[in-house]
């Protein structure tokens, strides 16, 4: 049989604790507390003959709450709460009517004072009697942001000094340009002498006619 781990005995141990629990209050089971019709906190506590279960409740400061009282006990019980006085029987309590034995009653409840205040039932004060802490959510401050450092501009080197522009040097006199010369007019041309007129050449004189040579006589043989 292979044995059980440590974290599962522990598990075990605390439902059978539980269990154990549930017996001794008659078998009932456990509730957490529920939302009251005004959005209150019920939580829930039984009256036996002689204590309360719990007997050790803790609440929160300025928030509402109704305490359920469930008497399982024969004889009639109450609870009553010792005010900021941390006295019984003083203005500043707060208690609740006394109950029958089988019945529910309930009991508004808002502190709004931190600290330790102690609860009993009046007809059995010294056998039933526990305690009420009310604590104040501390208040955590937002953490405020290391402020961002700016950085520092570098500093920005000073130029070496410029040296001074040198003065820009007076441009020499431009002498005047050499005049050209004027080019020496241009004589007319020479007229070019105009050929005197060519003659017609003179008529060739046709040949005269050269007279047809005369035949010659063919003689016979």
């Amino acid at each position: 049989m292979r044995a059980l781990s440590g974290p599962v005995c522990l598990l075990l141990a605390m439902a059978l604790a539980l269990l154990a629990v549930a017996a001794a209050c008659g078998g009932e089971s456990f509730s957490l507390p529920t939302p009251g019709p005004g959005g209150e906190t019920v939580i829930r506590i039984e009256m036996r003959d002689n204590f309360f279960s719990p007997n050790d409740i803790t609440i929160r400061a300025n928030q509402k709450y109704i305490l359920e009282l469930r008497n399982r006990g024969h004889a009639s019980h109450n609870l009553r709460i010792a005010g900021p006085d941390l006295k019984f029987d003083t203005e500043d309590d707060i208690k609740s009517e006394l109950i029958d034995g089988g019945k529910t009653g309930t009991l508004a409840l808002e502190m709004t004072v931190a600290g330790t205040f102690p609860f009993r039932c009046d007809p059995h004060a010294v056998e039933m009697e526990g305690t009420l802490t009310v604590w104040v959510k501390p208040i955590i401050p937002s953490p405020t942001p290391s402020p961002t450092p700016t950085p520092t501009p570098a500093a920005t080197p000073t130029p070496e000094g410029t040296p001074g522009t040198e003065g820009t040097p007076t441009p020499e006199a431009t002498l005047p340009a050499e005049e050209t010369p004027t080019p020496e007019a241009t004589l007319p041309a020479e007229e070019t002498p105009t050929p005197e007129a060519t003659l017609p050449a003179e008529e060739t004189p046709t040949p005269e006619a050269t007279p047809a040579a005369e035949a010659t006589a063919t003689v016979g043989p």
